[in-house]
């Protein structure tokens, strides 16, 4: 079936007169479903300018099916519109409002939305690859299923919105707002701060061989802390290898960030997920941030600090030592490291 042509013609009359007719004939949703705004509307003879639709009311219209392709739509209403299995691949809308519209599978790759409004919209299953939608609000948007590669949220709002099943990659959220974004399926419902930790949380909760994976990284990752001049660093490789014969994960923190804090707030990422730490306070340099940002906040995790048998504990550790979970410190020798994982397993598992 083709578009109603009566319609249609009304269209090609302009936003005032098609806006005129709307209001004259309430009772009428126009059906504008499989039309292409650029070839069936636009002239031949200008086919290389972008088509421009301005002030247009499209509300309630049937547009499933629609090609807007390559079209620029300034301050049109879209509100409760069906624009379902439709193509707005590389068109441009600005300041349009879209409230409770359905554009559920349809292609919206590399289209860009500015202003836009989004409230009660529905666009699941729709792919919205490199597409930018730039300063829009999506309030209680359904963006579920949606394949979001790159796509462009900056200093948008993105709250009570559902994005089960979503595929993200690259999002660019530059000033954006996320609050209460959930994940629904069968009646349940997990409500999370953002989108990237939504997919993840997805991931986690419905799959049970990645479940399995995170218990048993919880499970058997030792974090182990330390100075890593070659000499440290050799004793911390003995102690690594030796845990791993007695199936732990050790991981040794011994990569350079770009700046302190981010050292520090990937330390306590390790530490969040591991069983036990270990921590080399020999010669220390980095070590008391790192220890200060881990201890107080992890009250479950056992810290096991450890100290070449010649050296003193620097003056700030005695604070540590307040925490039971701070355990007493262990002097070893480079001759003695076989001992010495004996016993901070024991101290550790005991």
């Amino acid at each position: 079936m083709s578009p109603n042509l009566e319609h249609i013609k009304k269209l090609k009359s302009g936003s005032k007169t098609w806006n005129q007719w709307r209001v004259q004939n309430s009772q009428v949703t126009p059906d504008l479903h499989k039309l292409n705004f650029y070839s069936d509307l636009h002239p031949k003879s200008n086919r290389y300018i972008f088509p421009e639709y301005t002030s247009y009311n499209f509300s309630g219209c049937n547009l499933n099916g629609a090609s807007m392709r390559n079209c620029v739509f300034t301050k049109c209403d879209f509100s409760n519109s069906s624009i379902h299995f439709s193509d707005l691949v590389e068109a441009h809308f600005s300041s349009c409002n879209f409230k409770n519209c359905g554009i559920r599978l349809s292609k919206i790759g590399s289209a860009i939305f500015t202003n836009c409004d989004f409230e009660g919209a529905d666009l699941s299953y729709s792919g919205a690859e490199e597409t930018k939608i730039i300063n829009s609000y999506l309030f209680m948007t359904d963006l579920s299923h949606m394949r979001l590669v790159k796509t462009d949220f900056t200093n948008s709002k993105i709250i009570n919105s559902r994005v089960y099943g979503i595929s993200s990659w690259e999002l660019v959220l530059e000033g954006s707002v996320q609050s209460n974004i959930y994940i629904e399926e069968e009646g349940s419902r997990i409500t999370v701060p953002n989108i990237e930790l939504a997919q993840f949380i997805s991931l986690m909760v419905n799959n049970s061989k990645i479940r399995d994976i995170i218990d048993t990284i919880t499970s058997k990752v030792v974090l182990i802390l330390g100075r890593f001049t070659p000499e440290r660093k050799s004793i911390l490789d003995m102690i690594k290898e030796n845990l791993q014969t007695k199936d732990y994960v050790p991981i040794i923190f011994d990569f350079v960030g770009p700046s302190s804090r981010e050292i520090t707030e990937t330390v306590v990422s390790l530490a969040a997920m591991s069983r036990f730490v270990i921590a080399d306070i020999s010669n220390p340099k980095s070590i008391p941030q790192e220890l200060m940002s881990i201890i107080p906040n992890f009250p479950s995790l056992k810290v096991q600090p450890i100290i070449e048998k010649s050296q003193k504990e620097y003056e700030m550790f005695e604070y540590f030592k307040n925490y039971p979970w701070v355990l007493n410190t262990i002097k070893y020798s480079k001759g003695s490291l076989n001992e010495l994982i004996n016993k901070i397993i024991m101290n550790c598992e005991g």
